[in-house]
């Protein structure tokens, strides 16, 4: 017999919400940072966009999971 999922506590939810506030403000740093390389004619700063967007939808989904409970 299995146990129901209730979800995240709300101490879960609390620390996700600081680490996304926290992972926020250096996606902004770098998402200036890339614009900045891009414009001035590097190639780098399409790797860094490519970094960036990968680790945004790995914790949308992270996160989605989270809401919904285990799938």
């Amino acid at each position: 017999m299995s146990e129901p999922h209730v979800g995240w506590t709300m101490e879960q939810r609390a620390a996700v919400k600081r680490y996304l506030q926290f992972a926020s403000v250096f996606a902004v740093i770098g998402l200036a940072f890339s614009i900045f390389l891009i414009a001035s004619g590097n190639s780098g700063g399409w790797a860094l966009l490519g970094i960036l967007g990968c680790i945004s939808v790995v914790g949308y989904f992270f996160i989605r999971r989270g809401k919904n409970g285990r799938t």
